[in-house]
Formats: structure tokens, C-alpha cells, sequence
């Protein structure tokens, strides 16, 4: 190919917003894909709120960020809370305890306002053995908007 041409599509606006579009359409394709790539059970707020009003008692896992409770100070009534971050190293604490083998088989429903780290923490819990782990869709923001309960934060053990 000539050098003059080669230097022309370079330098053309056409050659730059052709890649920038490209380049936007790899990126929200890996996103979509990243985003959407847990395959077990997402519930609603009415689906989770049926299950423990059929006395289930499903474990609720609150693992937003810190930050996003202290500006919001509430959960879900009777959630556990334990941020995304603290799991790997909490599991690793209470793999032998007798109590902890219960979990394995125990039905968790976990909940943050971003799906990612919902995922990520649902995946952390099947990594350590946990067979029946859901998410719930829309956090705690989906949860107050259907009408249900919660309940202020008690002050966080910082261990």
C-alpha cells in the first residue's frame, strides 16, 4: 500500500470514530459478559421475602462496600452483614468449625445495589462449598422499594 494513502486513512476523523466505536462495542461486550456470567438463581425482593415467610429462613448476606452503608445505615431485617472484601479471609477462619459445615448446605440469598460484587461474592461461596446461593436483584434499594422491612445498622466489629 502507498505511504501517502496509509498517512491519509490515519489521519482522517472517519479511521478514529470507526475505532473508538469498535473499541466501545469490545469493551461493552466483555462488560455484558462479565456482568452477566452468574448461572444460578437470581431472585426478586417478593421471591426472597416468600421464602422466609414459608419459614425457610434463608441466610441473607449483605456484602456492600463500607462506604455504601455508612451513607445508608440500614439492611435487609436479620441480614448478616460482612462486606465483599472480608469473605475469602472469614471462610478461611471458620472452614473447620461444625457450624460453619451447616452453611454448606443452607440456602443464602445474597444482596449488594451492584450486581458485579453481588456475583463475586455469590462465587466466593460456592468456591468454599455453599450449594444453594441466590441473588437477589436490585439490593437493598429493590428491596425498600417493594415495601419490606429493615432494619439500622449496629456499630461494625472492625476485626
Amino acid at each position: 500500500m502507498d505511504d501517502a494513502l496509509i498517512d491519509k486513512i490515519i489521519h482522517s476523523v472517519q479511521f478514529w470514530v470507526a475505532g473508538g466505536a469498535l473499541g466501545v462495542a469490545i469493551w461493552a461486550a466483555w462488560y455484558a459478559r462479565r456482568r452477566d456470567s452468574w448461572k444460578g438463581r437470581i431472585l426478586t425482593p417478593a421471591q426472597v421475602q416468600e421464602l422466609i415467610s414459608q419459614g425457610d429462613d434463608p441466610l441473607i448476606w449483605d456484602v456492600r462496600k463500607p462506604s455504601v452503608r455508612k451513607r445508608d445505615p440500614h439492611t435487609m431485617q436479620g441480614a448478616l452483614v460482612m462486606p465483599l472484601e472480608r469473605i475469602p479471609e472469614t471462610l478461611r477462619q471458620k472452614s473447620g468449625n461444625a457450624r460453619f459445615q451447616e452453611l454448606r448446605t443452607a440456602e443464602i440469598v445474597v444482596f449488594d445495589d451492584a450486581l458485579d460484587r453481588a456475583t463475586l461474592a455469590a462465587k466466593l461461596l460456592q468456591a468454599e462449598g455453599m450449594r444453594n446461593v441466590a441473588l437477589m436483584s436490585g439490593g437493598l434499594k429493590a428491596w425498600r422499594a417493594a415495601g419490606l422491612p429493615t432494619q439500622e445498622l449496629q456499630q461494625e466489629d472492625p476485626s
